[in-house]
């Protein structure tokens, strides 16, 4: 990562006992960020004339910059220049424009003579706030009222000033786990990104507990680590999905070698040979088939630079989670979405009869299914139906399998497969799949994807 470090001394006894809470530290390490600094060491010293100096010499020859924050008073127990003349083999002198500054800003304290003893030589700048007032530096060492008033004007004039750097970039994440469910991706993830982006994780505990993790580099590495985090952190988890479908998610996906999702793929590819884009349209209803349909075709959009799917959703007693999933899946993968209500063949009309350039159909059905035993990958629709050619990707996945791809490839499905639906249809005839109470807990019910028997996938429909 391109930046600069920085380290910070905090002078005085009050920060060391309590009696004043430091919020210079944390404006600073904010202003450095923007800057492309980064605030690296921060050491908190008491008003002893050595120990300030030895820290601002050893900070001084470490790190490019070194800011200071508190005992440049007059009063006894304000040490700093002294300090950092000692660290530097400087005399304190006074300083004759920095005299007459002070006289104008305080004609009537002959006491303000003392502000104006500083080490020789050091850099005057003027810093603008409700009122100009004067600050040094010597070296490369900012020395900075500890008054947060003051320091933070200081801070926003000087910062901008040190060029040279470029800025980092900051984008973070949220995820509903603590941090050791996540620490082996982490850990990967920091070993993998090394030199740069910068990954760091926090638990917060506001609105709700959950994990906040930090990316800092530049743009660009910030955007491509960012994309592969996402891909390894369970989605199920994260706190929002505005991020959407990515590159890293692409790739991943049309390199993948197992042979049924190649085969997949293949079907969802010679359906975009056959026809146009806008001639395809995807029938889903938010179950976890059509979601992996909608997640082949979505990958194969995007290698292709088509911007938009369309979507039919055939709506009837519909679970709230379901419909929720559906506005999240569109907003994920940049859908439009057709809502009709029951009868299907209906809707399907209706919808001809209005986007009448549609052709064909993505479809999630499977062998599995009721009356699909005989289809084909590409089928068109029975003689009482309306004329449609249907692409049928997965028809000869199995239940094992069409888990394993959406955990695989960490495709984001309908939270009610978490809580014991194997197979969902109308909320008055969809229940609990009675296979999946817990053991341990008869009240509670395992995921779909650990259910063992897959002829029993439909035991929760009536």
């Amino acid at each position: 990562m391109d930046q600069c470090p920085a380290s910070l001394i905090v002078v005085g006894n009050e920060i060391l006992n309590g009696q004043i809470v430091d919020t210079n530290t944390s404006y600073l390490a904010r202003s450095l960020k923007a800057a492309g600094l980064s605030l690296q060491r921060v050491t908190v010293v008491p008003d002893v004339v050595d120990d300030i100096a030895k820290k601002v010499k050893n900070a001084s020859q470490e790190y490019p910059v070194v800011f200071t924050s508190g005992g440049v008073g007059p009063t006894h127990d304000d040490v700093t220049y002294e300090a950092v003349a000692k660290a530097f083999r400087l005399k304190l002198e006074s300083h004759q424009e920095l005299l007459d500054t002070y006289i104008r800003m305080n004609p009537n304290q002959p006491e303000i003579k003392r502000l104006a003893i500083v080490p020789n030589p050091c850099k005057i700048i003027n810093v603008k706030s409700t009122e100009v007032f004067p600050v040094i530096s010597v070296k490369n060492v900012y020395i900075l009222p500890g008054s947060p008033k003051y320091f933070e004007a200081a801070v926003d004039t000087i910062v901008p000033q040190l060029k040279g750097f470029t800025p980092l970039h900051f984008e973070h994440i949220n995820i509903k786990l603590n941090k050791l469910s996540i620490v082996d991706i982490l850990d990967k993830q920091a070993k993998r990104w090394d030199g740069k982006v910068r990954i760091g994780s926090y638990v917060q505990s506001e609105p709700q507990t959950f994990t906040k993790i930090t990316l800092e580099g530049s743009k660009e590495a910030v955007a491509e680590a960012k994309e592969e985090l996402l891909y390894y952190l369970p989605v199920q988890k994260l706190m929002n999905l505005e991020h959407g479908l990515s590159h890293f998610q692409m790739n991943a996906l049309l390199e993948d070698n197992e042979a049924y999702i190649k085969c997949a793929l293949n079907i969802v590819q010679e359906c975009y040979d056959r026809y146009k884009s806008d001639e395809i349209f995807i029938s889903f209803n938010g179950g976890k088939d059509c979601t992996a349909v909608l997640h082949l075709a979505a990958i194969v959009a995007k290698s292709r630079d088509i911007s938009s799917l369309l979507c039919l959703y055939v709506t009837a007693d519909s679970f709230p989670e379901v419909e929720a999933f559906v506005d999240l899946a569109s907003k994920y993968y940049g859908l439009a979405i057709i809502r009709k209500p029951r009868p299907v063949r209906s809707a399907v009309l209706t919808l001809l009869e209005e986007k009448r350039n549609l052709k064909a159909s993505l479809m999630g059905m499977r062998k599995d299914d009721p009356g699909s035993a005989n289809l084909q990958p590409f089928a068109l629709t029975d003689p009482d139906w309306p004329q449609l050619m249907r692409a049928n990707p997965i028809l000869n996945w199995s239940y094992n399998q069409v888990w394993a791809f959406l955990l695989k490839h960490n495709v984001p499905y309908c939270s009610l497969y978490d809580q014991g639906y194997t197979s969902l249809g109308n909320r008055s005839s969809t229940m609990k799949n009675p296979l999946l109470k817990d053991p341990n807990d008869p009240s509670s019910y395992l995921p779909a994807y650990t259910l063992t028997d897959k002829s029993a996938e439909r035991r929760g429909r009536l």
